[in-house]
C-alpha cells in the first residue's frame, strides 16, 4: 500500500504529472497541426475539382437551356473530366443545383462508378436536404466573390460540418443558370480532432500504467537506503551507535550511505570519548577529594602528629590546585562554545609570549633534562590575535610536548614567515600519537593515552580548547607524528609588521 506522505509516492506522483502533461500537450499541438492540414488539404481538393469541372464546363459550346440539358448533352465529357478529378481528389463528391437551387445533378467522383446520377435517392447521406439554402444563394460574400470555400454545416444542407466549395455556374449571357457544390462528405475536421484525442488519450493511459510500474519499482529501489538511512537514525536516537548502512553501487546514494557510515562512526567515537571523560573526570574529582577528605581527617582527629601536618597540607594544597584547573578547563569549554568568551584582536609580539611560556615551565623541562631549542626569523615577530587566548594556546601544546617527550629528547620551539602569516611549530621526541588518534585527538574530551599512564593529570580538554581558540581566530592546527619517535604541532597566526 502507498503512502500518500511518502516521498516515493510523491516522486512518482510528479513523474506520472509529468508525463500526463507532456504527452497531453504533445497531443493537442500534434492534433491542431494535423487537423489544421486536413482542413487546409481538404479545402485546396475541393478548390482542384472545382477548377476541373470548369475547364469541362469552359470546353462547352452551347451553354443555352437548363444546366441539367447541358450536362446530360455533354455527359461523355463529363464522365472523362470525373476520372480526371479522381486523380487529383482523394475524397469529394459533387452535386449541381439549378438556379433555384433544386438538386439536378449528383457525382461521387471516387465511388466504383463514376457516373452521375439525376436520382435524388442517391444523395449521400450526409445531406440533409435537397434544395440549397436561400441563405447561402443570398450570402453576401457568394453574391460579391461568385464562390464560398468553407468548413461549416452550408446553411443547413449537411449533417454536420463538411468542407465544400460552392460555385455559380452561368451561360454564355452570364446569368445564374445553376450551382456547382463540390464537398468532402467523409469525417469532418471536428470528429478528426476527436478521434486523435481518443488515440492520444488511450496511449497515454497505457504509457501511464507502464510508467507507474516502472517508476514504482525504481522509487523502491531509490527509497531503500533512504529507510535504511531513517531506520538507523532512529537506532541512534536510542544510543544505539552500531548500527550502519549498506553501501550499494557507486551513485549519489552510496555515497550518502558512505557519508552517513562516516557520521556514524564519528558519533560513535564522541560517544565513546564522552563516556570516557565522564569517567576520567569522576576518577579526577574522585581521588582528590578522598584524598582531601582523609588528610583533613587525620588532622582532625589527631592521627596525624603535628610535625608532619605542613606536609600533608601541602598535599592537600596540590590536590586542590588540580580540582581548581579541573573546573577552570570546563568552564573554559563552556564559555568557548556559548559564545561568551570574546576576543580582542590585536597585534602581539609572539616571540615574547613564546620566551615567557618557556620560562614558566622552565622547572618542568630541566626535570625531564630536555635537549631545548628555540628558532626565530627574527628576535621580535608580531601577530594579530587576541594574547590571553594565544597564550592558552602555546601553554597547552608545549605542556603536552614537555609531558609526553622522553627524558633527554629534542623539544624544539619554531616561529618562522609563511607568506602573509606567522606559523608556530612545537616539536618533541617522545611517544608521539598513533595514527588511529590523529583525526580525534582535537575532540572534546578524547585522550590518546588511555590508560592514564602518562597524563595523570589531563582530562582530555586542553587541545579542544587550543583548536576551538584557533577556529575562532581563523586559522588552522596540524599535527605531524610518528609513533614512538616524535610528534610536531604547527599553527599559523596573521603577520603585522613589527611595532
Amino acid at each position: 500500500m502507498l503512502k500518500t506522505k511518502s516521498v516515493s509516492t510523491r516522486y512518482m506522483l510528479i513523474f506520472m504529472a509529468i508525463i500526463l502533461v507532456t504527452v497531453l500537450i504533445m497531443g493537442i499541438i500534434i492534433t491542431s497541426i494535423v487537423s489544421s492540414f486536413s482542413l487546409d488539404t481538404k479545402l485546396k481538393e475541393t478548390y482542384n475539382a472545382n477548377q476541373l469541372f470548369y475547364m469541362f464546363y469552359d470546353d462547352v459550346d452551347n451553354k443555352e437551356g437548363s444546366i441539367r440539358q447541358i450536362l446530360t448533352t455533354n455527359q461523355q465529357q463529363l464522365d472523362k473530366t470525373m476520372e480526371l478529378m479522381a486523380l487529383t481528389s482523394v475524397s469529394c463528391d459533387m452535386v449541381v443545383f439549378d438556379e433555384r437551387g433544386t438538386f439536378v445533378y449528383y457525382a461521387d467522383i471516387n465511388g466504383e462508378d463514376k457516373n452521375g446520377y439525376l436520382d435524388t435517392s442517391l444523395l449521400p447521406l450526409v445531406m440533409a436536404k435537397k434544395e440549397l439554402p436561400t441563405i447561402i444563394i443570398e450570402d453576401k460574400d457568394f453574391i460579391e466573390q461568385g464562390f464560398l470555400s468553407k468548413s461549416d454545416g452550408c446553411g443547413g444542407l449537411f449533417t454536420r460540418e463538411a468542407v465544400y466549395y460552392l460555385s455559380r455556374l452561368e451561360n454564355d449571357q452570364g446569368e445564374c443558370i445553376g450551382y456547382l457544390l463540390l464537398f468532402d462528405p467523409g469525417a469532418s475536421a471536428g470528429d478528426l480532432v476527436f478521434d486523435m484525442l481518443f488515440a492520444i488519450i488511450t496511449t497515454v493511459i497505457w504509457i501511464s500504467v507502464v510508467a507507474l510500474v516502472a517508476i514504482y519499482g525504481i522509487s523502491l529501489r531509490v527509497m531503500r537506503p533512504l529507510r535504511e538511512i531513517g531506520k538507523a537514525a532512529r537506532s541512534f536516537s536510542k544510543g544505539d551507535f552500531n548500527v550502519r548502512v549498506t553501501v550499494r553501487g557507486e551513485d549519489e546514494l552510496a555515497e550518502l550511505a558512505r557519508s552517513f557510515n562516516k557520521m556514524a562512526e564519528d558519533l560513535q567515537a564522541k560517544d565513546e570519548s564522552q563516556k570516557s571523560f565522564l569517567s576520567n573526570v569522576s576518577h579526577d574529582l574522585k581521588t582528590p577529594m578522598t584524598t582531601i577528605a582523609g588528610f583533613v581527617d587525620g588532622i582532625l582527629d589527631g592521627a596525624i602528629p603535628a610535625n608532619k601536618q605542613d606536609y600533608y597540607l601541602k598535599i592537600i594544597k596540590s590536590e586542590v590546585q588540580r580540582l581548581s584547573r579541573l573546573v577552570n578547563s570546563l568552564l573554559d569549554v563552556s564559555r568557548l562554545q556559548s559564545g561568551e568568551r570574546k576576543f580582542d584582536m590585536k597585534p602581539f609580539n609572539l616571540c615574547e609570549l613564546t620566551r615567557e611560556t618557556i620560562i614558566a615551565q622552565e622547572g618542568q623541562i630541566l626535570e625531564k633534562k630536555l635537549d631545548v631549542e628555540v628558532k626565530y626569523d627574527d628576535f621580535d615577530m608580531y601577530c594579530l590575535g587576541d594574547r590571553d587566548a594565544i597564550n592558552q594556546v602555546i601553554y597547552n601544546l608545549c605542556h603536552n610536548a614537555i609531558k609526553f617527550s622522553y627524558e633527554g629528547g629534542k623539544y624544539i620551539i619554531e616561529i618562522k614567515s609563511v607568506d602573509d602569516k606567522l606559523q608556530f611549530s612545537i616539536y618533541n621526541e617522545g611517544i608521539g600519537i598513533a595514527d588511529e588518534d590523529k583525526t580525534q585527538i582535537f575532540d572534546r574530551f578524547y585522550k590518546g593515552d588511555k590508560s592514564r599512564g602518562l597524563d595523570k593529570t589531563g582530562v582530555g580538554l586542553g587541545l579542544f580548547i587550543t583548536k576551538t581558540i584557533l577556529d575562532a581566530h581563523n586559522e588552522k592546527i596540524t599535527v605531524e607524528s610518528e609513533y614512538g619517535k616524535y610528534c610536531k604541532f604547527s599553527f599559523t597566526l596573521p603577520r603585522k609588521d613589527n611595532l
